[in-house]
């Protein structure tokens, strides 16, 4: 039963092994934007929330706002336009006249993040239950037993 064990949770491994290289990948790709795609103030022209309307008809809380707007903002003297849902770009809130700090890609400035990780605590659960799973495995699995043959 113990050998079933061993090799049945390998799909489960691999699994974590992805979702552990998912987040690496995605605090990495985050973290290389920050230091090198400079950053300008975006003003929000316009802002509508369908899930604040249904919500206020419903006359419950917007518990998930999903604002889409068009943001204008300058870069290099330049006047850009971005239209879309906010986000796409790390926003849950936009309200017009507001003014929301963004980081642009130099090599093309109509990609725009704020590059806030929204649902970064789920994936931080998501990361460390995956890391705990994996660590108990390998120590369960194999090495435990290793060690109780080099004390022998």
């Amino acid at each position: 039963m113990f050998m079933l064990f061993r090799f049945g949770l390998i799909p489960v491994v691999l699994f974590c092994l992805v979702v552990i290289t998912a987040s690496i990948d995605v605090y990495g790709h985050n973290l290389v934007r920050k230091s090198t795609w400079p950053q300008t103030a975006a003003t929000v022209v316009q802002s509508r929330d369908l899930s604040q309307l249904a919500a206020d008809v419903r006359g419950t809380p917007n518990t998930f706002p999903d604002p889409r707007g068009t943001l204008t903002y300058v870069v290099d003297g330049k006047t850009h336009t971005w239209q879309g849902r906010g986000r796409d770009i790390g926003v849950t809130a936009m309200r017009p006249g507001e003014r929301i700090n963004v980081h642009y890609n130099p090599n093309n400035p109509q990609e725009i993040s704020t590059l806030v990780l929204l649902g970064a605590f789920t994936g931080n659960m998501l990361l460390a239950a995956a890391a705990a799973f994996v660590a108990f495995y390998v120590w369960f699995f194999w090495v435990r037993r290793f060690r109780r043959q080099w004390r022998a």
